[in-house]
Formats: structure tokens, C-alpha cells, sequence
């Protein structure tokens, strides 16, 4: 791992935007800041947070990557190789890494998996920064603790993700670096997401005074979703057979972390005052994200404000169709045609999370004053399928505030409330309640759809097997939103789900059979990038990579 690369990364923060409210700070731009000239005062504490932030969806970190974590890298990472979302190679013609991470044939060379480990600890290692300094600066002690707070939640975010990926990775948390640091085990990794996201469960408001930035209840939601992982990797034996114990699952005491992610999920439900928004799709729209942030837990904020604020949406899984002139994607992600029939065709999240291409002569609407274009319908052969959650607003308007013709500035929400509701069903069926866990189900159906409709697809949804109809809801609701393959995992589904991939179907355009036959056991990790094992000689890979 390039450690001492990253030290110097860590203290050129990038972009000095404000994060939290898209705008500018009123501060001199900096860009090479020396550690000894810096965290003097307030203004350089809030200016070192918010580099850390823009690891979120920065364009770039010292040259390295291109719109590597949620800004595009991570979204491939997080939803392909299942039954949601996959590439159509045909329309990649300029970067194979996207086309090999959909189908399973991607090495420890892969540009994506290279970057998205460098952004991550370049997060980790700004947020060490902070940890460090920011408790010697004389200012506000309410705000200081705020932003410790903000920062250890962040740099718990980033292991946690690590985690979720590769499994052990090396916990770094000083600036002062062991540059031959061996990896840590999966548990010592989770533990200090835990213990980080602890302290920001205990330290932060209910809302933050930074519009859009992390509160007490995200930090709560990603315990939850810490504690389900773990619990649910060790009930169902995931990597066991790999034999590997720095990935091991043995240490979890699965009983206590369902009970401990139950108590916290009550509190969100009864405390954090988010909840359900009536209309499903303002989720994933710019004009209506003051609505989204009622349900929104954890955004990565995009907008006007600099290159690295806006989100790489051309890319991305949307209707396909012209960007300059009617704000379609090029089709890299497309939905899969599992996902669509998982739908009944009485829940109106179907219509909202599916559409066909936008054609160059569609017709518009106006939402919250911005025109969107409005997609063709899905065909009978679904050939034309997109994923319709994400649309931008026309391409013209957007230039006129100046954003360019590829890029969007709708949030991308990472934690929302609903997904914490399907975690708190999970929870109170592992502890017991399985009425309790059915109720919830239902009320997160509820959203949209009429009485008569609710009954219909809560019978048509009904399994006796609780958990199997969970894992289909959390589909149904949270399609393309970076979950199913890390669900797949920590259910110990993905190789069946794999293997039960139809090849018979024409569409989507990519060999849907090379990803069923490149899929091994083994890659429910991703392979430690070569250029750390280059440069760490102490690092090793995972089973079945070659070292």
C-alpha cells in the first residue's frame, strides 16, 4: 500500500468547496498546504473536514483515478456480478476495467478496484489527520467535537466499505505510518468501524448545522448495517470454505449483534424524525432533494460548486438517450431482467424504478421548476430496459448553470430510511418477532400504492421462509443503490443467484453467460490491487488470486 503516496495526499486537500452546502468557502483556495502551517485555526479545521468529504465523489486525488467511489467506481463495484444491474459491453468502448468488474474476468490489475482502494484511504488518512490535530486548535468546543465527530465517522465509513470489499485490509489509524503494514484481520478492520462509528452515534446532533452532512442517526444506520453483516456472514458460514482466516467470521457473536442493531434501529424509528416520503421517485431527483432529505440518511452531495462536486451520471444506470439533448446515460448500466420480474405489476415502484430509452423527440415535464424528459415505455420484450431512478434535468438548463454536458448534480443517497427499515424487519425476525418483521415489510410497501394494491402484492409477496422474502424486498426497494451484491454475500446467496442468471434471454446485450462462468467462490472478495502488493511486500492477496 502506497502509505507514505497517501501521507502526502492527505494533506493537499483537493477541493475546498463546501460540501455540505454547495458552495464556496468564504477562505483563501489552498491547494499544497504543509502539515506545519496547517490545523491552526477553525477555518483550517472546517477546511480540512471537508476534504475528507470530497473523497466522497472527488474526480480525482492527486491525478489518481477518475470519479473513483460514488461519483461512478464504487457503483460498479457495489451492484455488479448479480441480478440487478449489468454492463452492456457494447456501449464501453473506452475502458474495459467497467465491463471486466461486471462479469467476474477483472484482476488484481483493474484500474477501478486500484483507485477506489486509493481514495478510500486517502479518506482515511485526512480523517487521521483531523483526529490528531483538530483536538489543539483553540475554537468553538461544541463545533470541534462536531467535527472529530464527522470525521471518525467518515474514516469508519471508509473501513467499512474497505471491509466489505477485500476483507482484511491494513488498519492505519496515525500519521505517523508503518509503510510495511501488515493487513489486519476482517475483525480488527469492523471493530474500529464500530468503535468510530460509536463515537459519532454519541457525539453528533440529530441534524447537522452543515446542510446534507452526517448526523447521529447516519452514524446509527451504519451500525445497523454493520452489525447485519456481520451477523448474517457468520449465520450463514460466508468464506468458510475459503479457509482463510484473516477473513474469518468466527469471532461474531451473531445473537448479540442483532439484538444490539435492534435496539439501535428502534431509536431511529421512534427518535430520528426521518421517515417514508410520499412520492418514491423525488428520491433521485435534484429538483426535489429538500423532499429526498427527509428520507435521505447519508448523501454524497453533487452540484455546482466545482469539477469534483457533480456526479459522473453519463455513465451511470439511467434511461439511455442523447445527453446533450435530452439528458440520457450511454447505457453502461442496465438493469437485469431478474430485477424487473421481481416486480408485481401492481407495485407502483415498478413503473418508478424501470423505463425504456428517452427518445429525441420525448416530451416533458416540469418538476419544481426543472424540465425533465420523459422516458418511453418499457417494451414487451424488454429490450429496451433502463433503470429510471436516476434522471437529469435538460441538458440545456444544466448548462446554463453551468455543469457539464456528462455530469449531474442529483445526490446519490448511499443510507436511507427505508433500507433502515428493512434492516429493523430483519432484526426483529432474528430476535423473534416475526409479526413485527411482516408489518414493516408492508409498511415500507405502503409508499404509493393504494389499499387494494398493498393487499394485492403483500399476498403476491408472501414466502414462508421470512428471510427469503426479505432479500427480495430489499431488491424491490433498493435497486441499483449499491446493496444487492453485499446482501447476496452476507446471505450466502450470490453463487445461486449466479447460477440461476437466464442466458436464454437476449437482453441485456453482454454475454450473461460469462458472467455465471467466471463467477468462483472466492470472489466474494476482490482481489487486492497489484500495485499494493508491489509496493508492500507484506501484503497478501486473497484465496484464489495469484499472488
Amino acid at each position: 500500500m502506497k502509505l507514505k503516496y497517501l501521507l502526502s495526499c492527505s494533506i493537499i486537500l483537493l477541493s475546498i468547496f463546501n460540501v455540505g452546502c454547495k458552495k464556496f468557502l468564504e477562505e483563501t483556495p489552498y491547494s499544497f498546504v504543509a502539515t506545519d502551517n496547517f490545523y491552526k485555526t477553525a477555518t483550517d479545521a472546517e477546511l480540512a473536514l471537508t476534504g475528507v468529504y470530497d473523497v466522497l465523489n472527488a474526480s480525482t486525488i492527486q491525478g489518481e483515478g477518475g470519479s473513483s467511489t460514488w461519483g461512478r467506481g464504487m457503483q460498479f463495484l457495489t451492484s455488479m456480478g448479480c441480478d440487478e444491474l449489468i454492463t452492456d459491453a457494447t456501449k464501453i468502448t473506452s475502458d474495459n476495467n467497467f465491463v471486466t468488474i461486471a462479469n467476474y474476468t477483472y484482476t488484481s490489475e483493474n484500474t477501478i478496484l486500484r483507485s477506489s482502494w486509493f481514495f478510500l484511504y486517502a479518506g482515511i488518512t485526512r480523517a487521521n489527520f483531523i483526529i490528531e490535530r483538530v483536538p489543539d486548535i483553540a475554537m468553538n468546543e461544541t463545533r470541534k467535537k462536531q467535527i472529530l465527530a464527522e470525521a471518525h465517522f467518515l474514516r469508519g465509513m471508509y473501513y467499512a466499505y474497505l471491509g466489505w470489499l477485500f476483507g482484511g485490509v491494513p488498519v492505519v489509524n496515525s500519521t505517523n505510518v508503518n509503510l510495511n503494514q501488515e493487513r489486519s484481520t476482517l475483525k480488527e478492520v469492523m471493530l474500529q468501524a464500530e468503535s468510530d462509528f460509536k463515537v459519532a452515534y454519541q457525539d453528533l446532533p440529530n441534524r447537522n448545522p452543515k446542510l446534507g452532512r452526517v448526523n447521529k442517526y447516519t452514524a446509527a444506520g451504519f451500525l445497523v448495517k454493520l452489525y447485519v453483516y456481520l451477523a448474517s456472514c457468520k449465520e450463514n458460514n460466508v468464506g468458510e470454505a475459503l479457509n482463510f482466516p484473516l477473513n474469518s467470521f468466527s469471532w461474531v457473536d451473531k445473537d448479540k449483534f442483532y439484538a444490539e442493531a435492534l435496539t439501535i434501529c428502534q431509536d431511529i424509528y421512534t427518535q430520528s424524525g426521518y421517515s417514508l416520503i410520499p412520492s418514491f421517485n423525488y428520491l433521485f431527483l435534484s429538483a426535489t432533494e429538500e423532499t429526498a432529505r427527509n428520507e435521505q440518511m447519508m448523501l454524497v452531495q453533487a452540484g455546482a460548486g466545482g469539477n469534483n462536486e457533480y456526479i459522473y451520471y453519463f455513465n451511470l444506470a439511467g434511461p439511455t438517450g442523447n445527453y446533450l439533448t435530452v439528458g440520457g446515460t450511454a447505457g453502461w448500466m442496465r438493469p437485469m431482467r431478474e430485477a424487473y420480474t421481481r416486480f408485481n405489476v401492481n407495485d407502483s415502484r415498478r413503473n418508478l424504478s424501470f423505463s425504456g430509452n428517452i427518445a429525441a423527440a420525448a416530451t416533458s415535464q416540469v418538476i419544481n421548476g426543472r424540465k425533465y424528459f420523459t422516458p418511453t415505455t418499457v417494451s414487451a420484450s424488454l429490450s429496451n430496459i433502463c433503470l429510471n431512478k436516476w434522471r437529469e434535468d435538460d441538458p440545456v438548463d444544466r448548462a446554463a448553470r453551468g455543469i457539464p454536458a456528462n455530469s449531474g448534480e442529483t445526490d446519490y443517497g448511499i443510507l436511507r430510511y427505508g433500507d433502515v427499515l428493512l434492516m429493523y424487519a430483519e432484526c426483529k425476525y432474528k430476535t423473534g418477532d416475526e409479526p413485527g418483521a411482516r408489518a414493516l415489510l408492508k409498511e415500507v410497501r405502503t409508499r404509493g400504492n393504494t389499499p387494494a394494491n398493498l393487499n394485492t402484492i403483500t399476498t403476491a409477496y408472501f414466502k414462508a421462509n421470512f428471510m427469503d422474502e426479505l432479500i427480495d424486498e430489499r431488491s424491490r426497494e433498493l435497486l441499483g443503490e449499491g446493496w444487492r451484491r453485499f446482501d447476496l454475500i452476507r446471505f450466502g446467496k450470490l453463487k445461486d443467484v449466479v447460477a440461476a442468471l437466464n442466458t436464454s434471454i437476449t437482453f441485456p446485450t453482454v454475454n450473461v453467460a460469462a458472467v455465471k462462468d467466471n463467477f468462483k467462490d472466492y470472489k466474494i472478495w476482490y482481489p487486492i490491487p497489484r500495485r499494493e502488493l508491489d509496493t508492500n511486500k507484506e501484503l497478501i492477496p486473497n484465496p484464489g488470486y495469484t499472488n
